[in-house]
């Protein structure tokens, strides 16, 4: 019976006490308890301790090439206010899919690290000039290249991304198109 009531008591007296209830947890990150947190974040970028909201900025304009050349992707990200030391992030870009294709990686990277995929591997590679900058570089631009990428920054539990479309021009783009389309019309495996 002793036993029993210490063991109670331990589970309940920190329940009790002020100040020992709603203590930020650590697993390598503070996150402050939602249950005390006035200003918990509301799922947009905002950091749950500090109110640091994380920013992903990307053209909206659609960015028009040719097929073979080489493109930068635009996106940069920031925090408001400013950090005052670096955050290690991970950047992930993606090719959105087209008429319920699957969606396409394209390339994954933490800070100098990275891994690109498919078709992507040996042609493209972050641009990582300046502080901030993700812009993705693809060179030897396909056919299939076309359509809109995703560039998403990973903070811990908070994530923020943009969306870059990229559109081919030119008469060489029409007759590789038309060539692929009618090699796989005629069974074909096209261009």
């Amino acid at each position: 019976m002793g036993l029993l009531l210490l063991v109670l008591l331990l589970l309940i007296l920190p329940l009790l006490l002020p100040g020992t209830y709603g203590l930020p947890f650590y697993n390598g990150f503070y996150y402050a308890n939602s249950a005390n947190d006035q200003n918990a974040g509301n799922g947009h970028g905002k950091d749950l301790l500090n109110g640091v909201k994380l920013v992903v900025e990307t053209p909206e304009e659609t960015l028009f090439t040719y097929q073979g050349a080489s493109v930068i992707l635009p996106c940069r990200y920031r925090y408001e206010p400013a950090l005052v030391s670096p955050r290690r992030v991970r950047i992930k870009w993606w090719k959105l899919s087209e008429n319920g294709a699957p969606e396409k990686d394209v390339l994954v990277a933490i800070g100098l690290r990275h891994r690109t995929f498919g078709d992507y591997q040996g042609r493209v590679h972050l641009r990582q000039d300046k502080e901030h900058d993700v812009s993705l570089e693809i060179q030897d631009l396909r056919l299939e290249d076309y359509g809109r990428y995703r560039c998403e920054v990973i903070d811990g539990l908070e994530d923020e991304s943009g969306l870059v479309e990229l559109e081919l021009r030119g008469w060489g783009c029409v007759s590789s198109y038309l060539s692929h389309m009618l090699g796989r019309q005629f069974g074909g495996r096209g261009r």
